[in-house]
C-alpha cells in the first residue's frame, strides 16, 4: 500500500510543480493521465528495495536520486520529452521527495 500511495502522491505532486512553474494547464493535463501513474508505482517500488540495502540516511538518499534520475532518464530519453533537462529533474526530484516522504510516512 505504500508503494502504491508514494507513487501516486509523487505523480500529482510533479504534476502540481509543472502547473505551478511552467504553465497552469499543464497540471490539469498531466494530472488526469493514468499511465503516468502506473509508472510512478514502478518506480515508487524501488524504494523498499533500496532500503533493503541500505539503512538510514544513505538509504534515503540513494532512494532520491533514483527516484529522480530515472524517471527523468525516461522522460528524456523514452518518452522524448523536449523540455531542458534540468527542468525535467526538478520536476522528478518533487516527484521523488513526494513519494519518499509519503512512502515512509505510510511505513510508520
Amino acid at each position: 500500500m505504500a508503494v502504491i500511495l508514494a507513487g501516486a502522491a509523487g505523480t500529482l505532486a510533479n504534476a502540481a510543480a509543472a502547473g505551478l512553474f511552467l504553465r497552469p494547464d499543464l497540471f490539469e493535463r498531466l494530472a488526469v493521465v493514468p499511465n503516468r501513474y502506473v509508472i510512478g508505482i514502478v518506480f515508487a517500488a524501488l524504494v523498499p528495495v533500496i532500503y533493503r540495502l541500505l539503512r538510514g540516511a544513505r538509504g534515503a538518499v540513494l532512494a532520491l536520486a533514483v527516484l529522480t534520475l530515472a524517471p527523468s532518464l525516461l522522460a528524456k530519453l523514452g518518452l522524448g520529452a523536449v523540455t531542458a533537462w534540468p527542468t525535467v529533474l526538478a520536476l522528478n526530484f518533487v516527484y521523488g521527495l513526494t513519494a519518499l516522504v509519503v512512502y515512509r510516512l505510510v511505513q510508520r
